[in-house]
């Protein structure tokens, strides 16, 4: 039997979310002080819908590789920041990683495929995750 990829909902923060669909932006990172989705649950293959903050699914990636970090230290978070700033396009955001100093998790997933949908579309969600593991699959029409 083939094993069945997941589908996940990401909630992107400007300029993220078009970066990627640029193909400029070619790593998704998350980073947590907890364990939570998307560490140890997003897998290669999986999609990942992203959607802006407050605004609709404007388009999707499929995930070709990912890395996982935890027990983070200061020390493990720069050498994150040196190897992989360029990919995460952190510099979009001068905070950037002085939001992440406090993480304890992170989640690195390799972007492929980046499809800007014709249609975005509402999804409806009330409350503040970042991140969604979709118990059923969207059917973005594309």
């Amino acid at each position: 039997m083939e094993k069945q990829h997941k589908q996940h909902l990401a909630i992107f923060t400007p300029p993220f979310l078009d970066l990627i669909l640029e193909g400029k932006k070619t790593l998704e990172g998350r980073f947590s002080k907890v364990r939570c989705a998307p560490f140890g649950v997003v897998e290669l293959g999986d999609t990942v819908l992203m959607k802006e903050v407050g605004g609709l699914v404007k388009g999707s990636f499929v995930v070709a590789k990912v890395e996982s970090f935890e027990n983070l230290t200061p020390e493990r978070l720069k050498e994150l920041e040196a190897r992989y700033s360029e990919s995460l396009y952190a510099n979009a955001d001068p905070e950037y990683w002085h939001r992440r100093r406090v993480s304890k998790y992170a989640t690195l997933m390799h972007v492929a495929s980046p499809t800007r949908f014709e249609q975005p579309f509402p999804f409806p969600k009330k409350d503040r995750r970042g991140w969604v593991v979709l118990d059923k699959p969207i059917d973005s029409a594309t």
